[in-house]
C-alpha cells in the first residue's frame, strides 16, 4: 500500500510542479510581450503628460506620483540648453545620455532606446521628448526601471508556486487516503479469504473501478463460500455413504465369523455384505470418474449407434426400481442414430432416470421423449416427483451439491455433475425446469450433424 500511496503523491507533485512552471513561463512570456508592445508609447505618453502638467518647474512629488501610478517605475530627467540635469521621480540608477542625443532632442527630435522585441532580461529603457517653456528649450528624458517590478512579480510567483505545492500535497494526501482505504479493506479481506474465511464481504458504495473490483471480490467470496459449504457437505455425505455400508459389512462379518447365526441368516447376511460392497464400489467409481472428467483426461470413444435403443436398454435395466414404486413409464422415442461415446452417454441416462425414480412419489409417472432436430437431438426426462427449489436449480449440476440435505434419500451429489461434464464433452447442453411438488423435466441437447431420423 505504501508504494501505491507514494506513487500517487509523487505523480501529483510532478503534475503540479510541471503545470505551475509551464503556467508561470507562459504568463511571464505573455507579460513581456505585452510590456514590449506598450512600453514605448506609454513612456512617450507619460513624458507628454508630465510636460503639460508640470513643465520644467514641477515638483518632485508630482513626478514620483506619475512614476508610481504606472506598472514600471520611471525617472524624469530634465536637461536644459546649458546641459544642466535635474532628476525627478524614482531616483534609481540612470543611463548615461550622450551629448549628441541631448542636442538632437533640444533641436526637436524624439529619442527612444526601447527595443521592438523584448529581451529575456528586463533592462532600463529611455525616451527623449523636446519641449519649450518660457522660451527656453528643454529635453525631457523618461527612463524606465522595470527590475524592481519584475523582482516583485517573481517573488509573488514563487510564493504562489510554494502555496500551490503545499496545499496540493495536503489535499492530495487526503484524497489519496480516501482512495486507498477501500484498497486496504479489500487487501485485508483477501488475506482472510486466503486463510479460509469465505464469509467476508467488503462494503464499498462507489461505482468506480475500485467499486467494481470490490463487487467482483464479494461475488467471488460468495461463490467460494458456497463451494466450501458444498465441499463440507460432500465430505459429510461421502463419510456417511462410506460409514453406513462399512458398519453393515463389519457387523455381519463379525456375526459370520463368530458362527452365531443359522444357515438361513448366513445367506441373508452374505447378500447384504455383497450389496453394501457394490454400493461402496459404485461410490468409488463415481468419484474416480468425476476426477477423470474434471482433469479432461477421460478417454473419449466415438461411435455411431442407435440412441433410442440405448435409452430403452437403460429403462429395462432400471425396471426393478420403477416397478417396486409402481411407476408408470411413458416413452416417445424416435429412432435416432447419433455419433458419440456410447458408454459415457449411457451414464447420463442412468443418472437422470435413477434420479427421477428416486424422487418420484409412489405410483407416479415418468415420461421419456426424444426427437431429432436440425442441429442434433433432444432428450427429455419428465417426472411427477418432489420437484426442485428455484434456488437449488442454480447449483444442482455442480459437484457435491445435494438437494436433500437430510440424506433421507441416499445421494452423494455426483450424478448430475458427471452428467453435465459428459454432455459438455459432446458439446451439448443440459437444463432443468422444475416446481416444488410438481415434478421436474431434464432436457439434454446433443449436437450431431450425422444424426438422422428413420
Amino acid at each position: 500500500m505504501k508504494s501505491i500511496y507514494l506513487k500517487l503523491v509523487l505523480s501529483f507533485i510532478i503534475t503540479i510542479v510541471l503545470s505551475v512552471i509551464i503556467t508561470i513561463t507562459i504568463t511571464t512570456l505573455l507579460s513581456k510581450d505585452r510590456l514590449g508592445d506598450k512600453l514605448e508609447p506609454d513612456m512617450f505618453r507619460m513624458g507628454e503628460e508630465f510636460i503639460q502638467l508640470y513643465g520644467a518647474n514641477g515638483s518632485d512629488e508630482a513626478a514620483r506620483f506619475l512614476s508610481n501610478t504606472s506598472f514600471i517605475h520611471f525617472s524624469f530627467i530634465i536637461v536644459d540648453s546649458e546641459y544642466n540635469r535635474r532628476v525627478l521621480g524614482d531616483r534609481g540608477p540612470t543611463l548615461p545620455i550622450d551629448k549628441s542625443v541631448v542636442d538632437n532632442v533640444l533641436r526637436g527630435d524624439r529619442f527612444s532606446t526601447v527595443e521592438s522585441e523584448p529581451s529575456n532580461k528586463p533592462k532600463p529603457n529611455i525616451v527623449g521628448i523636446p519641449f519649450i517653456e518660457n522660451n527656453q528649450k528643454y529635453a525631457l528624458f523618461v527612463q524606465s526601471h522595470p527590475q524592481r517590478q519584475i523582482s516583485v512579480i517573481q517573488d509573488v510567483q514563487l510564493i504562489q508556486l510554494i502555496s500551490v505545492l503545499f496545499i496540493g500535497i495536503i489535499l492530495f494526501a487526503y484524497v489519496s487516503t480516501i482512495l486507498i482505504k477501500p484498497i486496504q479493506r479489500l487487501s485485508g479481506a483477501m488475506k482472510k479469504v486466503g486463510k479460509g474465511d469465505y464469509s467476508v464481504q467488503v462494503e464499498h458504495a462507489s461505482s468506480d473501478e475500485i467499486g467494481l473490483l470490490t463487487k467482483n471480490f464479494n461475488q467471488m467470496a460468495k461463490e467460494l463460500n458456497k463451494i466450501e459449504t458444498m465441499r463440507q457437505e460432500f465430505i459429510a455425505s461421502v463419510s456417511h455413504e462410506i460409514q453406513s455400508p462399512l458398519t453393515s459389512i463389519k457387523g455381519f462379518s463379525k456375526a459370520l465369523k463368530d458362527n452365531i447365526v443359522s444357515e438361513d441368516k448366513k445367506q441373508q447376511y452374505l447378500t447384504i455384505i455383497e450389496k453394501e460392497s457394490t454400493r461402496l464400489s459404485q461410490l468409488s467409481s463415481n468419484l474416480l470418474k468425476l476426477a477423470s472428467l474434471d482433469a479432461e483426461h477421460h478417454p473419449f470413444h466415438h461411435k455411431t449407434y442407435d440412441l433410442d435403443e440405448q435409452i430403452r436398454h437403460v429403462i429395462l435395466a432400471l425396471e426393478p426400481q420403477w416397478t417396486e414404486k409402481e411407476l408408470e413409464i411413458e416413452l416417445d422415442l424416435e429412432r435416432v442414430r447419433i455419433e458419440g461415446d456410447e458408454e459415457l452417454l449411457e451414464q447420463v441416462w442412468l443418472n437422470l432416470l435413477s434420479n427421477s425414480i428416486k424422487y418420484t412419489h409412489q405410483s407416479g409417472t415418468i415420461e421419456v421423449s426424444m426427437s431429432s432436430v436440425k442441429e442434433g437431438v433432444t432428450v427429455s426426462v419428465k417426472d411427477t416427483g418432489i420437484g426442485i427449489d428455484e434456488e437449488d436449480q442454480k447449483y444442482i449440476f455442480e459437484s457435491f451439491y445435494t438437494v436433500d440435505k437430510s440424506r433421507s434419500l441416499k445421494s452423494n451429489g455426483l450424478g448430475l455433475a458427471i452428467s453435465k461434464k459428459i454432455v459438455n464433452l459432446h458439446e451439448g447442453s443440459i437444463s432443468v425446469e422444475s416446481r416444488i411438488n410438481k415434478g421436474s423435466t431434464f432436457t439434454v441437447f446433443l449436437p450431431d450433424k450425422k444424426s438422422q431420423s428413420t
